[in-house]
């Protein structure tokens, strides 16, 4: 059954309902994750926390241990009972259901989601709380679309209007939103695309600034500076092989993840054992930390780290550097063992951290260089998601309004692209879509000119065709045979020569289902209506023109379609 296409007014309209539960959804999560924070670490029922302070060491002791594991059993019974997706960091799971399943996300997902992830962000996981609310707006754009049946292309714009929406809420971010969207999960970029994913993170930032609040994700008094920059200018070049240390460190942490799966998957026993052992690791690692640093540090989603290494509190190379190693072996254990949560938190650690220890240790052989140590950790964290993920304007622009400052634009553009060149080069698919590469499941990282969107029909017909009436004999050529009757075109046939026989002999022609289309109907159009009738010829006629109109100006076939791939190929 062909769904409808429905009209922009309608579409808009359903945009600013995905908008308003992103920005709802997107508060609701942020107090389940204090809820079970509050509960498991500090034994108080409270939902609020600010992720931004440090969680108070003193009140398990040696037993906050047993919180992460106690956290894995209700994520491993939450995921294995209901609703196996939500397993994992989610935007993979929403970029198959883009291109492998019409973009259809069943409901169950959103309420396991956001409980899973809440659970293992509140116990202590090393993840991130960005994955699941982008799975959770997406889903919620699924539900939609197909709740007002419509076509899957208008479908996959709402759903990826619900993560640009989860995104521009949950980090008062707008602009990352929607780049996030177009970088990452729109098939197609238009005019309507555009406004639909901007409509719904306008309307998820403001509700999540009414419920949230309206400060950036890291407010920092220094980073507001005016001059704040880079003094003297060839200190830009410092960001060249930085950004190749960040690209490095992408790709590492790219490997490490899926290396960290295939280890839990080769364990004896299931997934309640091997994520509760998974999680005691990790809560055997921040009783650690609070024992000999202080505080746990790698605990859950690290903002208060992030903002200890912006401050300035937290400088000396050696100890950064074994923060980002015991983050990266962190986010490894929780998500290799089956965690529910993100990779755009710890990739913002891992960054701030290695961003601090390059700055410190450039410092100290520069100390006339006149940039500061926060500059590198902003362009690191930049530089680490842009990576991992391949979102590169998206981290570019996420990173200044979460930290407000838009001085730091040249180091962190330069130091971003470089780690992306680098990981692609060295790990051509992104921390997202290698997860799917591994299901056999080929999907783009990139964005590509929609050469193929902008040609028409007319621009690749044929003319190597015979229109008959209904009887007349068949010309000894080969081609497309188009028969008539009573003006109407009633029947299509294709000839080819057969050159399996000596003499190539033509073949009987051979009838073929055909459409209707004329020669300024876009190809993409042309395509679709080909896929919907199941027909293998396109005619082209004059505008007005119909099934009953025998002036047919071309035909297109597998052979003009296949010429047009070979010419976009060319160019990308």
């Amino acid at each position: 059954m062909q769904e409808e296409n429905r009209g922009i007014v309608l579409l808009c309209l359903l945009a600013g309902l995905v908008g308003i539960i992103g920005g709802i959804g997107a508060w609701i999560f942020r107090l389940l994750i204090g809820f079970f924070h509050n509960l498991l670490f500090l034994g108080q029922f409270n939902l609020q926390y600010d992720a931004n302070l440090h969680t108070p060491t003193d009140v398990w002791g040696a037993w906050v241990i047993a919180v992460p594991v106690i956290g894995a059993v209700g994520v491993a019974w939450l995921v294995k009972t209901f609703a196996p997706e939500a397993k994992g960091h989610g935007v993979p799971e929403v970029m198959d259901a883009i291109y492998y399943n019409d973009g259809h996300i069943r409901p169950i997902v959103v309420v396991v989601k956001s409980l899973a992830s809440a659970l293992s962000i509140g116990s202590g996981g090393a993840i991130g709380r960005e994955g699941p609310i982008i799975q959770i707006g997406a889903t919620f754009g699924s539900v939609l679309g197909s709740w007002v049946a419509m076509p899957a292309r208008q479908r996959v714009v709402l759903m990826a209007a619900g993560a640009g929406a989860g995104i521009a809420a949950t980090f008062n971010a707008p602009l990352g939103g929607v780049l996030f969207a177009v970088e990452l999960l729109l098939v197609s970029i238009n005019a309507s695309s555009i406004l639909l994913v901007t409509i719904a993170t306008v309307v998820a930032t403001y509700i999540g600034r009414l419920l949230l609040g309206a400060n950036p994700s890291f407010e920092v008094p220094a980073l507001q500076i005016p001059d704040f920059g880079i003094e003297p200018a060839w200190g830009l070049i410092l960001f060249l092989p930085f950004g190749l240390i960040c690209g490095l460190a992408g790709t590492l942490f790219i490997r490490a993840i899926y290396k960290a799966e295939d280890w839990f998957d080769a364990l004896p026993g299931n997934y309640y054992s091997r994520h509760m052992m998974g999680m005691f690791l990790v809560g055997v690692m921040i009783y650690l930390m609070q024992l000999y640093a202080g505080h746990f540090y790698i605990q859950g989603v690290g903002y208060a780290t992030i903002l200890d290494v912006l401050e300035g509190a937290l400088s000396d190379p050696w100890f950064l550097l074994l923060l980002f190693a015991l983050k990266l072996m962190a986010t490894c254990l929780t998500l290799g063992s089956g965690a529910s949560g993100g990779v755009f938190s710890p990739s913002l650690f891992m960054g701030a951290a290695l961003g601090a220890a390059f700055g410190g240790v450039t410092l100290m052989l520069f100390p006339d260089i006149g940039i500061g140590i926060p500059v590198f950790a902003i362009a690191g964290m930049a530089a680490m998601i842009g990576s991992t993920t391949g979102a590169v304007f998206t981290s570019i622009i996420m990173l200044t309004e979460m930290t407000g400052d838009h001085n730091m634009i040249l180091p962190t553009v330069l130091c971003t692209a470089t780690a992306y060149a680098v990981r692609r080069r060295l790990s051509p698919a992104s921390i997202y879509t290698l997860k799917l590469n591994r299901r056999g499941h080929a999907v783009p990282e990139g964005l590509d000119a929609a050469l193929l969107t902008a040609r028409q029909v007319g621009d690749i017909m044929t003319r190597n065709f015979t229109v008959l009436a209904v009887g007349d004999p068949r010309p000894e050529t080969p081609g497309v045979l188009i028969f008539t009757e009573d003006g109407r075109i009633v029947r299509a046939e294709r000839r080819f020569r057969d050159k399996t026989q000596p003499e190539e002999s033509l073949t009987a022609g051979e009838p073929a289902a055909f459409v209707m289309v004329t020669a300024k109907t876009g190809l993409m159009e042309a395509l679709r209506l080909m896929g919907q009738q199941d027909a293998m010829l396109a005619l082209v006629t004059d505008p007005d023109g119909a099934n009953q109109n025998t002036s047919v100006a071309g035909v297109v076939t597998a052979t003009e379609i296949t010429n047009a791939l070979k010419a976009v190929a060319k160019l990308q």
